[in-house]
């Protein structure tokens, strides 16, 4: 399962490169059926001006059309960083069976403290969401590193 995660974990860091390539924060996603991608999603905030277009419900909505259908249950959603509140409630919502996560590190700079696995918690059980985290968590930080060091610095 490793090796498969490290696979499609590649697919979400290329999706996150794609993203700044293209002027937007490095963040990529992927909802795959076993081994096999069912649909992409990067970040598009800064180029459609769309707040809502993380990386995670960008492919949450890609996977919902490929599918016919806004049930995910049985696919899994690997991202190339940890999923912020909005990202987790749509997760949650389309019955994801699994989370799989390169990088986390909120730890009170975003969201007050929030984290993916503290929200789990709080749900508790019915929360039917496995998460795995840590999968090429090297490499997504130094996408952000290199992203972070290429920017302009705020006026």
């Amino acid at each position: 399962m490793r090796d498969r995660d490290e696979l499609l974990m590649h697919a979400a860091l290329e999706e996150a490169r794609r993203a700044a390539e293209e002027g937007n924060e490095p963040y990529g996603a992927v909802v795959a059926d076993g081994s096999r991608i069912v649909a992409l999603g990067r970040n598009l905030v800064a180029t459609t001006v769309d707040v809502t277009a993380h990386s995670e419900i960008v492919a949450i909505r890609a996977a919902c059309e490929a599918i016919g259908r806004t049930d995910l249950s049985g696919l899994s959603i690997y991202t190339s960083y940890e999923p912020c509140p909005m990202c987790c409630g749509a997760i949650l919502a389309s019955s994801l069976d699994r989370l799989v996560v390169a990088a986390s590190g909120y730890s009170g700079e975003h969201y007050g403290g929030y984290s993916a696995r503290g929200l789990l918690a709080l749900i508790g059980p019915t929360a039917l969401l496995a998460m795995t985290s840590g999968v090429l968590q090297a490499e997504s930080r130094a996408i952000i590193t290199a992203w972070s060091k290429g920017r302009e610095p705020l006026a």
